[in-house]
């Protein structure tokens, strides 16, 4: 067994608790968020001011639940 703090932590986490099991699906909808950003190209801003990013991200994120309304449209 690794010795190191991460590496004990990763084998001591209960992954059967309700607490770990809410954690990663707050962590997986992060990554798929991510994930379509990457895709549309918008992962890395040029912005420095704090206004302006949280500006793109409301966009980012108003352009993919526009995205998933057109897809859930399109299924209906």
């Amino acid at each position: 067994m690794p010795i190191s703090i991460g590496a004990r932590l990763r084998y001591t986490l209960d992954r059967e608790s309700q607490n770990y099991k809410d954690m990663y699906k707050q962590r997986t909808a992060v990554e798929r968020i991510n994930s379509q950003a990457v895709a549309l190209g918008i992962e890395r801003p040029h912005l420095r001011n704090g206004a302006a990013i949280t500006n793109l991200n409301t966009l980012i994120y108003t352009l993919i639940n526009l995205r998933l309304f057109h897809r859930l449209s399109q299924n209906h």
